[in-house]
């Protein structure tokens, strides 16, 4: 019986995960189509300021969230019939860390006004904003525990409708001489208004303000892994901030919008990571490793043909969506999504150290892959310039992966997946993506290249369709 409802649970992950990886592609997809409009409303320069404000709101975002959002999937499990309380109760802990980190940031600003670079009032913005998009994400993972995929999108859509249509209204009409500021301000009031209500909703079903049993188990679950989310959000926050403090605006706007392009293939890596990791964890509750390992093969070959795909096609559509301004960064797309491969594959060991708790592993290897990039990324901008942050960033990503492969051999993630198989697959990319790369002086060859593995890639995945589709209902 119990097998049974775990079985159930285990295909109900797999189902809602298809349509959570579909909706949320689809979503994404969405606030794409509004990066055209916003490289034509907002300079370099601009573009430049608004990334490194939104560098800066997921790093504040990882160190307000004190790790607690980590602790989910498994309160879900351990405590059931309660986790409403749970996570009404640990809200009100976030609540209250937040409003002491607002007072003291605000007592201190004078100490580090001119570090930032943010006028008082925007930085109030970043914070509020920074908190609004926790709480955002909080309510993600409940909802993705829960495998209420709908929920969650229609709470996304909201989101991402709103901050385009009042970003493009503040700039046109409100603040057409500092074009920055409505784009921070348009991307700051949704998440701050979300965030409100999501906090209300989740105090009026839980109605639990303090229990010590919760707050407990949540900081000794997100404490230790609180160094892994900040050197996470640095590690992928860190390039665009230091580029625009040592080169200028305009660079590190450039590089801001080749990352933003790349940041398409993230999505969909999350997005299916989404769907993966509840069913990991659900199978291994069950026993059932061999299904994961079988699994993981066809997983990892269908997002390696995608990363290949998603280089080999990205150039013209990166001409098509900004101005002659930003083609310069054209020839970083290579090595960013050499970064997201790399963030894609750390995931499998890092499912594995989340499902054994040892959230205080999980910080060391990030932290280590965090350190190294920003010592990499401040001589190699000061050295090569700007475009050497990407091959740093690339770089450190891979380090990051090997790290947390190295902690997790000791809780059996050797056992689940083969470790030929995903150097095997890493060379595969790595090898074509330098290939493309490399041979981009010779237009003609790199285009018809390119658009041949293209076709070569679709052919694949439609011969194979039945096997994906059999693979994604075996889950």
């Amino acid at each position: 019986m119990e097998f049974d409802r775990k079985e159930d649970m285990g295909e109900s992950a797999v189902k809602a995960g298809l349509w959570y990886t579909i909706g949320n592609i689809a979503l994404k997809g969405c606030a794409f189509l509004s990066l055209p409009i916003f490289t034509r409303l907002l300079s370099t320069n601009d573009f430049g300021i608004y990334n490194a404000y939104i560098a800066y709101e997921q790093i504040f975002t990882a160190i307000l969230g004190l790790g607690l959002y980590g602790t989910i999937k498994n309160a879900k499990l351990d405590f059931k019939a309660d986790f409403e309380k749970y996570l009404s109760s640990i809200v009100s802990l976030s609540v209250l860390i937040f409003g002491v980190f607002l007072t003291t940031a605000n007592i201190l600003y004078p100490a580090y006004s001119n570090a930032l670079g943010f006028s008082r009032f925007v930085t109030n913005c970043l914070l509020l904003q920074s908190f609004g998009a926790y709480l955002l994400y909080f309510y993600g993972v409940k909802l993705n525990a829960e495998f209420r995929y709908r929920s969650f999108l229609i709470m996304s859509s909201i989101n991402v409708l709103s901050n385009t249509a009042l970003s493009i209204i503040f700039i046109l009409v409100v603040f057409p001489n500092e074009r920055y500021l409505g784009r921070i301000l348009g991307s700051a009031i949704p998440l701050i208004s979300i965030g409100i209500v999501l906090c209300l909703l989740i105090w009026k079903r839980g109605k639990t303000v303090y229990k010590k049993e919760y707050w407990k188990y949540g900081l000794a679950i997100g404490l230790p892994l609180l160094p892994h989310v900040i050197s996470q959000s640095l590690l992928s926050q860190v390039d665009r901030i230091m580029i625009k403090d040592i080169v200028g605006a305009s660079e590190a706007g450039i590089y801001g919008y080749i990352y933003t392009i790349c940041t398409i293939l993230y999505i969909v890596g999350n997005s299916m990571e989404n769907a993966w990791s509840p069913w990991v964890f659900y199978t291994l509750d069950s026993g059932e490793k061999k299904r994961i390992t079988k699994a993981s093969k066809d997983y990892v070959t269908v997002f390696s043909l995608l990363t290949i795909g998603f280089f080999c096609v990205m150039p013209e559509i990166t001409k098509i969506i900004a101005g002659k301004d930003y083609w310069e960064g054209i020839s970083l797309i290579v090595p960013l999504t050499f970064g997201n491969y790399f963030v894609f594959l750390y995931g499998f060991p890092v499912n594995i150290e989340y499902y054994h708790k040892k959230t205080g592993f999980i910080s060391l290897g990030t932290i280590l892959a965090a350190v190294l990039n920003a010592i990499l990324n401040y001589f190699g901008i000061i050295w090569f310039g700007y475009q050497a942050a990407a091959y740093t960033t690339f770089f450190s990503y891979g380090m990051l992966f090997l790290f947390h492969w190295t902690i997790a051999k000791k809780y059996g993630v050797g056992e689940l997946y083969s470790f030929k198989f995903l150097t095997n697959r890493t060379a595969l990319v790595l090898i074509t993506g330098f290939v493309v790369l490399l041979t981009s002086n010779f237009v003609a060859f790199n285009l018809i290249l390119r658009y041949v593995l293209i076709i070569l890639i679709l052919i694949w995945l439609f011969k194979r369709k039945e096997m994906l589709a059999s693979a994604l209902k075996r889950g």
